[in-house]
């Protein structure tokens, strides 16, 4: 992964059932199965600094992730390094999905007017059916990749 601006999917397992606290936001209840999170990385490091932040885990938390993430082990990371802000497009993609829960109204979303960026599902999430969803929707959309986690996290 470089250090290029774009736009992430992380894919979460959970294998705990608790309640924590997303700062301010409120209280999410951790459920067990899969948590998907859309971000966009398009300031200083791109997509290689803000993955890297949320994959090792912060001890100072920064963004609603950061709350999330010690209940949460990374499955997959989703990214493209189109030059188009696509969060807010890969966020409405998720949102249609089958059985789809939006847990925590305004999680990661603060600052835009999509209901949620993360989503809650029983079984693991497909990027290959991601990607067919954003080919058929978003033509000019570039390279869509679909990696595992380099280290256990």
């Amino acid at each position: 992964m470089h250090a290029y601006p774009g736009t992430y999917t992380l894919v979460f397992r959970s294998s705990v059932e608790k309640p924590i606290k997303i700062g301010k936001l409120g209280t999410l209840f951790v459920k067990s199965g899969y948590y998907a999170y859309v971000g966009s990385a398009f300031g200083p490091g791109g997509l290689k600094a803000r993955i890297n932040h949320h994959v090792n885990r912060s001890s100072r938390p920064h963004w609603h992730l950061d709350y999330l993430r010690p209940a949460l082990s990374v499955c997959e990371i989703w990214y493209t390094y189109d030059q188009a802000r696509r969060e807010h497009q890969w966020a409405t993609i998720h949102s249609q999905a089958r059985n789809v829960v939006q847990p925590l109204p305004g999680f990661g979303s603060s600052d835009c007017r999509c209901l949620s960026h993360l989503f809650f599902y029983r079984s693991k999430p497909s990027g290959t059916y991601f990607r067919r969803r954003i080919r058929s929707e978003l033509n000019d959309h570039a390279r869509f990749v679909i990696e595992k986690p380099q280290k256990n996290s």
